[in-house]
């Protein structure tokens, strides 16, 4: 009878893999209107300004052929990374600080260009600004690593899909650590449900965030020595097999 349970478990349809199972084909999902990456104390960005006047280009951008930090190549050439600092703020060559705290990627681009056409410094200028080593983590039963940020906006789904789930992760109970000041903030999102993972204030994933997947019960338990436990079917398929060799042995010396 335990065998015959354990058979009839095993085959049992699993009820929490499935993402977003109470989606409705007919109903659209709204989702949020932000969530872009805004630039913190701490981050790394780089800049490049294009110009047809190549001393002005020399002014702006600077040049990292002297130092020893890490350098971003644009055409050929070595540029450091700007810093934010405990300000908020940039220091940009001839502008002087830049308040950039708050503002994301393009917001940055416009107002450096503004800046230099108001400012009568450079006519003619193209701004570009890129994230410089900024990144989040996944941890657990998932793709782990740590992730680099190329775009303005990912989703937490999309962050999953870059490695996405074991089979034995588990999906209803997904953990991620943002930093929110000087605090470490949880947020539990339950990837089954679409209102549970678009309604989360974690949906768009942020700079330094740590995203946790839990294994499920079944993993835990078989993660016993030898990958057995009273709880799994591995254990009582072995301690059938040994009931089984003892009672043959038996009838074999009484027979």
């Amino acid at each position: 009878m335990v065998m015959m349970a354990l058979w009839l478990t095993s085959c049992k349809t699993p009820t929490n893999i499935t993402y977003l199972q109470d989606v409705d084909e007919n109903k659209p999902i709204k989702t949020q209107s932000d969530g872009y990456i805004r630039f913190k104390p701490g981050d790394k960005l780089s800049i490049f300004v294009h110009s047809r006047d190549e001393k002005l280009m020399e002014l702006f951008n600077l040049s990292g052929r002297n130092g020893n930090m890490s350098m971003m190549s644009t055409g050929g050439q070595n540029y450091a990374p700007y810093t934010v600092d405990d300000k908020g703020e940039i220091d940009f060559p001839v502008l002087g600080p830049i308040k950039i705290e708050g503002m994301t990627r393009d917001e940055v681009q416009k107002k450096i260009k503004n800046e230099l056409v108001t400012q009568s410094l450079c006519k003619d200028p193209v701004v570009t600004v890129a994230f410089y080593n900024m990144n989040f983590s996944v941890l657990g039963n998932a793709g782990t690593g740590v992730k680099m940020i190329n775009k303005d906006r990912i989703t937490l789904l999309e962050a999953i899909a870059m490695g996405d789930l074991n089979i034995n992760g588990l999906r209803k109970n997904i953990l991620v650590m943002r930093q929110e000041g000087d605090q470490q903030v949880p947020y539990r999102v339950d990837l089954t449900s679409a209102e549970s993972v678009y309604n989360s204030p974690v949906y768009y994933i942020q700079q330094n965030d740590i995203i946790y997947v839990e294994p499920n019960n079944m993993s835990k338990r078989s993660s016993t020595v030898m990958g057995s436990s009273a709880y799994t079917p591995s254990f009582w398929f072995g301690m059938f097999s040994s009931v089984m060799s003892v009672a043959l042995l038996i009838y074999n010396i009484v027979k």
